[in-house]
């Protein structure tokens, strides 16, 4: 129970997602909902601000089936259709393992399961959470992956309603998003690794691409190169299949990684077509993230995250920056961390 609030708490647009109810909404909540001040600019059209009540109330009865973390993401939506309004809801389904289906992109297949994706694309203005406490996190990383890609994501609103005492905070989706453009370019003597560790790692990413799996993937193939503290550098490219279970390069090369019981790593360079950036999707940069919070852990510097254009250019930045309102397991149990590096952490 002190896991399952602790958790709560921290995350507003949580970890798992899926599977809604089809179910009326309450006529009323308990309580009249309340915009927090910063968040009355963000929505000052009456019936936008009235859309996202209405699917408050309603995202209090979405279905949700979470047997592994027992946190309940609730999301709905309002989207108007042939001048009728149209309440949408999804909520998160946890598989044996530690693995689901999303909120927000339950609810966003709803949206083009009912309506088609031209509406999901103009219709949907707001993704609405109805959580016990709203916490400073966003959407994990494969969540903001969907909702860039269905949603007109430049205009999308964050909604979390909070049960406690009812009130509504509103943010910009597209504050949670840091294009590869934004990321900083850096010259190669101020990159934190000596000049022969860098020339290795960037001709391993580029290497690395080479291979991989490529049966749909027409673009955006990408290949990745990490260097741990221990010296050893693994690597990785992006991989297909049938299925659409995408396998992504920066998780790949930490799975092999900690499959060695190597969890703490100094830089990863990704590389992609050569005189272009690569692209370094959300759900990759969310496995780096997680993969940094064991550097923290420990008091190692962060991991630096480093973009290749294959011509001697190069872009650096962190997965922390990269992934703004980022969540990880350490936030919400640090002391299971701290006891699986304990006892995993391979000993020198």
């Amino acid at each position: 129970m002190k896991r399952r609030t602790l958790l709560a708490s921290l995350l507003s647009a949580p970890v798992a997602g899926a599977i809604a109810r089809s179910q009326s909404p309450s006529a009323g909540s308990a309580a009249p909902w309340k915009l927090t001040p910063e968040s009355e600019p963000l929505v000052t059209d009456a019936k936008l601000r009235a859309q996202i009540l209405k699917a408050l109330d309603a995202a209090k009865f979405s279905g949700t089936y979470t047997p592994i973390s027992h946190f309940l993401v609730r999301a709905a939506t309002v989207v108007e259709v042939d001048g009728v309004e149209q309440v949408v809801l999804g909520g998160n389904t946890e598989y044996d393992i530690p693995e689901g289906i999303h909120g927000e992109s339950s609810m966003l297949n709803h949206v083009i399961a009912r309506f088609g994706s031209d509406v999901a694309r103009k219709n949907v203005r707001f993704v609405a959470f109805y959580n016990h406490k709203c916490g400073g996190s966003g959407s994990c990383g494969d969540c903001r992956d969907y909702q860039v890609a269905v949603t007109d994501y430049d205009r999308l609103l964050i909604v979390c309603g909070q049960e406690i005492d009812h009130t509504v905070q509103v943010t910009r989706f597209r504050d949670q998003l840091v294009p590869e453009s934004e990321f900083p370019d850096v010259e190669s003597a101020k990159i934190p690794l000596a000049k022969d560790e860098l020339e290795s790692l960037t001709a391993a990413a580029q290497q690395a691409r080479e291979g991989g799996v490529t049966l749909f993937t027409t673009s955006r193939h990408t290949g990745a190169a990490g260097i741990s503290f221990s010296g050893r550098t693994y690597r990785a490219a992006g991989a297909d299949d049938a299925a659409f279970h995408y396998r992504y390069p920066i998780g790949g090369l930490l799975q092999q990684a900690a499959t060695d019981r190597d969890y703490f790593f100094r830089a990863i360079v990704v590389a992609g077509e050569k005189g272009n950036w690569p692209v370094v999707n959300y759900r990759d940069r969310q496995y780096g993230f997680e993969a940094g919070t064991f550097n923290q852990k420990v008091g190692k510097p962060v991991i630096s995250l480093i973009l290749t254009d294959g011509q001697g250019n190069y872009k650096m930045t962190t997965f922390a920056d990269c992934l703004p309102r980022a969540f990880s397991t350490m936030q919400f149990m640090p002391q299971a961390v701290t006891n699986f590096l304990n006892t995993h952490e391979k000993q020198s």
